[in-house]
């Protein structure tokens, strides 16, 4: 399994015991440790190799930390998961809110905001994994982000005056299942990878974002 794009926090091994930068606040080490924390228990939870599941000694062991560290800042796994699928629909909704904020004409909106949703799912295909996963039926909890910031978009241009679809109707959540389809074919791809190839995974990243472009302008306009 690759490890994730644009996630620095688990491309350099922790620190070890007393080898932390002195001069970097204690309030920034403890939110790097943090985030090391996050991003190791999504690669955990996402990891098909392990047949035991993930277990808090496979999380510490990627983040390069102890297990008492660990507890100093989760109960167990699944409050940790949790933490890291709200990292992970937080940083979802940021890059969405700059698509919505750079753009004003409806195609530029689609496209935008396509390139922000497949650019999070590359981003941390892991962490993206978390939030793709559906607990009851219906869409996602990323599905549903998508869904809000479509449904915004529509409601923003026809505030304007622009001509555009129904942001109550049924294709803004069509449209949000068509990205959920697009992140987790792009996220299995990305299981599936014993040997990362950074090229192979950015056409692919380009190729469904093509895609969701291509059916928002349809479906939206």
């Amino acid at each position: 399994m690759a490890a994730p794009e644009g996630d620095p926090s688990l491309l350099q091994p922790a620190p070890g015991r007393g080898q932390y930068d002195r001069r970097q606040p204690r309030e920034a080490r403890l939110l790097e440790q943090r985030s090391r924390l996050l991003s190791a228990t999504a690669l955990a939870l996402a990891s098909v190799g392990d047949a035991s599941g993930p277990t808090i000694a496979s999380v510490v062991k990627l983040a390069g930390v102890s297990r008492n560290t660990f507890y100093e800042y989760f109960d167990d796994l699944p409050h940790a998961r949790v933490a890291a699928e709200q990292r992970a629909e937080h940083r979802l909704m940021a890059r969405l809110r700059t698509a919505e904020e750079q753009t004003r004409t409806p195609v530029e909106r689609w496209r935008a905001l396509s390139h922000a949703w497949m650019s999070w799912v590359a981003a941390a295909p892991a962490e993206a994994l978390l939030c793709l996963d559906r607990v009851r039926p219906g869409l996602s909890s990323a599905g549903r982000v998508l869904e809000a910031a479509c449904s915004r978009s529509l409601e923003t241009l026809r505030a304007s005056g622009i001509r555009a679809g129904d942001p109550d109707g049924a294709r803004v959540t069509a449209l949000a299942a068509t990205g959920e389809v697009l992140a987790r074919r792009f996220v299995a791809e990305w299981l599936r990878a014993v040997t990362p190839s950074p090229g192979r995974s950015e056409r692919e990243r380009e190729r469904a974002e093509r895609m969701l472009a291509d059916v928002a302008v349809r479906l939206l306009r």
